[in-house]
């Protein structure tokens, strides 16, 4: 999301240090840790940000331009006629990752301080993509299948809905492990999700004819959804960043359409099949004490999913449950982008608080609480109202989904605002 971007402690950004380097090794420093940084989920101005301070500190000026698959630099040294290096690479973009989030701050405050050489801290750069996760693949599984029960409950399912939502979860990633492995595979992952969400969910009718359809759909899916893209890309468009944002809201985007076509496409099997249609029936949610557990279980799983270092767990369970209890505060008299507002806001300031506390970025709390507010459900459903052909409920979810994004953007804005981070992430 957005940052406040500072230099380091113990350093002055208008006082760069002489350089004892030769500009295209500043370079090629600066480069791998843009590109580290892009290539695990850090938005484009906050990347951006952080290398000119970075390049400020090693006596260079630089002009970087993030993507979300690529990144540009030029730098020029100051008080010098040598031309500008201009340097480019391609970024595979990956997922969220904290931790190494983490990481990359730590080297590149540990080259500022001088505790480390820019040599060994590229040698640090490079392990960084080499490493392994730091949760176990099994413990991974388990956070999908839990964010799916989750979700469930969060929706107002039952009993009966949590487990099919869990069931779905956890096949939906199976099955998308398998196709990335193929050529090509990972760009039908979003699609073949959907289809196999629809899927599930109509077998979930057959044994049980009262479930929950869409419950149990939207929850499989929650996991593929792109809230948080869709919010970061709005985020982007507010920074200036209009290439970066346009390219990420596309993205988002195409995910959307990728697995609402999925699920609109098993609808049609059923329906050639003379398979009875889902139909939406009433239900009634759990209480407080299972949407709690629901809280502190996602909370956790998506500290996982996000690779969130084992010692700030803790972090992701106060951001989540600050963001959960301000938004169930809020939405019993105000409206629902008033609320998600005030919780991005209250999300925001912890984070930036727990920031400056113990210096490390802002990104590691806000992000976990955040997952909870972000509107891509209202995005899904507005596409599966689109694809039925109820033109007017689509639009109105669309404008709901886009209006609550807007209002996460300016909690998070004014956050960084009123405490700033004093962190460059």
């Amino acid at each position: 999301m957005v940052g406040s971007p500072s230099m380091p402690a113990g350093h002055d950004r208008g006082d760069p240090v002489k350089r004892s380097l030769s500009l295209q090794d500043v370079a090629d420093y600066l480069l791998e840790v843009g590109s580290t940084l892009a290539s695990c989920g850090c938005p484009s101005y906050r990347l951006e940000d952080t290398v000119r301070a970075i390049a400020e500190i090693e006596g260079v000026h630089a002009e970087p331009f993030a993507l979300p698959t690529g990144f540009f630099l030029s730098i020029t040294a100051h008080g010098s006629e040598e031309p500008p290096v201009i340097r480019m690479t391609r970024v595979e973009e990956g997922s969220m990752d904290l931790g190494r989030l983490v990481a990359v701050d730590r080297i590149f405050n540990d080259v500022a301080d001088r505790k480390t050489s820019i040599e060994e801290a590229r040698v640090r750069l490079r392990s960084l993509a080499k490493s392994e996760k730091p949760y176990h693949r099994v413990v991974r599984w388990a956070a999908i299948t839990s964010c799916s029960g989750a979700a469930a409950v969060f929706f107002g399912g039952g009993l009966v809905e949590v487990v099919a939502a869990m069931l779905t979860g956890i096949a939906i990633y199976a099955f998308g492990s398998v196709v990335s492995r193929l050529p090509s595979g990972r760009f039908v992952v979003d699609f073949f999700g959907g289809f196999v969400a629809a899927c599930a969910a109509a077998l979930a009718t057959k044994v049980r004819p009262t479930i929950a359809y869409e419950v149990v759909v939207l929850s499989g899916v929650i996991t593929l959804i792109p809230g948080m893209k869709f919010t970061t890309g709005l985020a982007e468009l507010t920074k200036k960043n209009l290439v970066a944002g346009g390219a990420r809201l596309a993205d988002a985007m195409v995910t959307f359409l990728s697995i609402s076509f999925g699920i609109a496409l098993a609808i049609g099997a059923q329906q050639v099949l003379h398979l009875s249609p889902p139909t939406a029936t009433t239900r009634e949610g759990l209480g407080l004490f299972a949407h709690a557990i629901a809280l502190v279980v996602s909370s956790v799983a998506f500290g996982v999913l996000f690779a969130v270092p084992r010692t700030y767990i803790w972090g992701a369970l106060v951001s989540g449950a600050v963001g959960y209890t301000a938004t169930a505060l809020a939405t019993r008299t105000l409206s629902a982008h008033i609320a998600a507002f005030i919780a991005a806001l209250a999300v925001c300031l912890l984070a930036n608080g727990l920031a400056r506390r113990t210096g490390r970025p802002a990104q590691l709390f806000q992000v976990p609480g955040m997952m909870l507010l972000v509107p891509g459900s209202f995005g899904f459903l507005s596409l599966g109202d689109f694809l039925s052909g109820d033109i007017q409920s689509g639009a109105a979810k669309g404008f709901h989904m886009v209006l609550i994004g807007g209002a996460l953007v300016m909690g998070v804005l004014l956050s960084n605002l009123i405490l700033p981070s004093r962190k460059l992430l």
